[in-house]
């Protein structure tokens, strides 16, 4: 079921605008931390349909700053990519010690599992597309490695890749299911396509250790499926240690199956809201994702989501 909702802060009192501001952004994206100049004198927009797999908004308003925190990321139960494409003035994107600075026309990606921070100039608009991050690395398995990189989209394959996603963000409410799932997937390809050919030969990581963890979450990913999958699996596949790879893993916070498991959990829950899914039961999907014991899945999506799988799907 769509969801479409408007935040304005012509709507709130003057003196409330910003505080209006901040909880509008959080209940739109994930978790973040806003900060401004301006407080006295701010103003912003924020437009945004919430689909079956993606979310796209359109943004306007004053210059802030937007920061993804650990703290943040360490509540969070959701792994989101989302793509910023700007549509007027200018914004930029900072992650993994990479900086995107976009013009109009200009697109970047950056992830939900990760600290980011956007500077936002007066008088910015932009479309961002929401997806979740077992989509994204379905199509691209290093798309971690292209966050805040620039797809140039005034040229080539930027360009059809800027026109197509605002045309099909204007017809992706159709009301049949099955041609929005279709559009929602025709999305998700655009944006891979123009990562892959803008990103191909621009690989630049921050630190040894990012190369390593990337490497090794782009496994994990690609083996899912595998009940046995662990941490001295994916040690192994990396040429490491296992102490030495959980000891990376715990610099963000989160142990190599920790990470496995909230993985897996994701992608279930992913799949249960789709559509191209619903005549495939619970357990099927769950088998899918690695799980082989329906009773402990079932607690474990339970204690990470609060409710249960069945819960989880209802419309």
């Amino acid at each position: 079921m769509d969801i479409q909702t408007r935040y304005d802060t012509n709507d709130v009192s003057a003196q409330d605008r910003f505080a209006y501001w901040r909880e509008s952004v959080c209940d739109s994206y994930v978790q973040l931390g806003c900060d401004t100049e301006n407080r006295n004198d701010f103003r912003g927009l924020i437009e945004i349909g919430r689909h079956s797999v993606v979310s796209i908004s359109k943004v306007a308003g004053l210059a802030h700053t937007v920061e993804r925190r650990k703290r943040d990321i360490r509540s969070a139960s959701d792994s989101y990519f989302l793509l910023s494409l700007q549509t007027a003035e200018s914004s930029s994107v900072t992650q993994f010690g990479k900086t995107a600075v976009l013009q109009a026309g200009d697109m970047a990606l950056y992830s939900s599992t990760d600290p980011y921070t956007l500077r936002l100039a007066d008088d910015f608009h932009k479309t961002v597309v929401q997806l979740p991050t077992a989509k994204l690395i379905e199509r691209l398995p290093n798309a971690e490695m292209l966050t805040a990189r620039k797809i140039d989209g005034q040229s080539g394959i930027g360009k059809l890749v800027r026109e197509n996603i605002l045309a099909f963000a204007e017809h992706v409410n159709s009301p049949n299911p099955m041609v929005q799932a279709l559009l929602q997937d025709t999305l998700i390809d655009l944006i891979a396509t123009g990562l892959a050919v803008h990103g191909a030969d621009k690989i630049e990581l921050s630190s040894p250790e990012q190369h390593v963890m990337l490497r090794a979450k782009s496994f994990i990913r690609s083996t899912l499926g595998n009940p046995d999958l662990g941490r001295n699996r994916v040690a192994a596949e990396i040429g490491m240690s296992v102490r030495r790879l959980n000891d990376i893993f715990a610099k963000e916070g989160e142990p190599i199956s920790a990470f496995i498991r909230r993985t897996r959990l994701e992608g279930v829950a992913t799949d249960l809201k789709d559509n191209r899914f619903e005549r495939h039961s619970i357990s099927e999907i769950a088998f899918r994702y690695g799980f082989s014991n329906m009773q402990n899945f079932s607690t474990l999506f339970r204690t990470h989501f609060g409710h249960s799988p069945r819960d989880h799907r209802a419309p």
